[in-house]
């Protein structure tokens, strides 16, 4: 048996920014998992959203107001500063792009001069566009957002460096919270099929939709919600790219984020309506619709030698009425249970902050045992997929 002050099951960004803020504290933290981001992290694109894409259609909305001051405090962590040192991270853009096609920018020009949007964007000067939009066929405009792009393979490597001492692997499919009189202990299997029962003064759950299977010991349970995505992704020799085109409707009509695989090869990771869209449908059709928006959006680009695949994502959230997609973080508590969903990557430190501020929190020393394991890093999507020509 182990104890500890506080027990955190899940290893996404949540999980991981929740332990770097307790240890600081001098709370005796833990953190169980089978693999770090697993789920919705390692499928992130890694912005770091300030709320412009929520502001589409001209008006400030409820996400816009709080992920606002998400930027600064991750760029915080990313200059070491805080309890939570992201200074090693690699940070693939200092910010977001956002391109209008012609005509559609003209609506939003005043809104985008405004007081409210003014700090978090700026028009690019055609001088500094990037290779992609220097071709004549390009007649929109192109703004830079303050919103990094971040390695989440990097953010997940650094944070694991410096939570080694405080993290353990276990088999999640095997491993479960079970009662101690009133209050919940988590019974971990270990890889080698040990067993070790941990008991906590709070067991904090950030394990995205696996949080799910871990209420179920629970007789009042908070109520989650799923709004699954099929992302697609396309390789080929494009250039790098950062990029929200922006439509007509509230969401963008594809996010871009560029990476590169195993093998140094451009990945082109496409979010937005292609992926909101494509939920439950065949691979070839997302794709052929992507590839449609896509010679829409960029008509001057040659994609025909590009190989693609899709990566279906399990977004779990706390439950809203309506199913919408909460402005903020969630969590919810049960005796000594805590489960928290984040909503965004972007939320992790609006989240942590929230569990601080509510938690009761104990503090003490307990030696963690010399044989727990390491959990590894999930490997990333575009190095586990299938390509396929189209």
């Amino acid at each position: 048996m182990l104890n500890v002050d506080v027990l955190i099951v899940g290893g996404g960004i949540a999980g991981l920014w929740l332990l770097a803020e307790l240890r600081a504290k001098g709370v005796n933290a833990l953190l169980a998992t089978d693999e770090l981001g697993k789920g919705q992290t390692i499928a992130s694109q890694g912005i770091i959203h300030g709320g412009t894409k929520y502001a589409l259609t001209g008006k400030l909305t409820g996400a816009t107001l709080a992920i606002g001051d998400m930027p600064r405090l991750w760029r915080t962590a990313l200059n070491g500063e805080g309890a939570v040192d992201l200074s090693r991270v690699n940070i693939l853009a200092e910010s977001q792009l956002l391109w209008t096609s012609s005509g559609i920018g003209s609506r939003l020009t005043g809104f985008f001069a405004s007081k409210a949007m003014k700090s978090r964007m700026e028009a690019v000067p055609h001088q500094d566009y990037p290779e992609l939009f220097q071709h004549a066929e390009f007649h929109g405009g192109l703004y830079r957002l303050d919103e990094p792009v971040l390695d989440v393979l990097s953010l997940l490597t650094t944070l694991r460096e410096q939570l080694a001492e405080a993290l353990v692997q276990v088999d999640v499919a095997q491993s479960g919270l079970q009662p101690v009189g009133e209050t919940f202990a988590y019974r971990a299997v270990l890889p080698d099929g040990g067993t070790l029962l941990i008991e906590a003064g709070q067991i904090i759950l950030t394990a995205g939709a696996g949080n799910d299977a871990l209420l179920a010991p629970l007789h009042s349970r908070p109520q989650m919600q799923r709004r699954p995505l099929q992302m697609v992704m396309m390789r080929g020799d494009m250039p790098m790219v950062y990029a929200h085109a922006l439509g007509m409707s509230d969401k963008p009509r594809a996010t871009i984020t560029s990476h590169k695989d195993s093998q140094g090869k451009t990945i082109w990771y496409i979010g937005g309506q292609p992926a909101e869209q494509g939920v439950g449908k065949p691979p070839a059709d997302v794709i052929a619709a992507t590839r449609h928006e896509l010679a829409e959006l960029l008509p001057w680009v040659d994609f025909s030698h590009a190989e693609w695949a899709t990566w279906n994502v399990d977004r779990a959230e706390g439950c809203q009425p309506d199913g919408s997609r909460p402005d903020q973080p969630m969590f919810a508590r049960t005796a000594n249970v805590t489960v928290a969903w984040p909503t965004k990557l972007a939320f992790a430190p609006m989240l942590a902050t929230r569990l601080l501020e509510t938690l009761p929190l104990t503090r003490g020393e307990t030696a963690l045992p010399n044989r727990l394991q390491l959990p590894p890093i999930a490997t990333a999507i575009w190095n586990q997929v299938a390509w396929n020509t189209y």
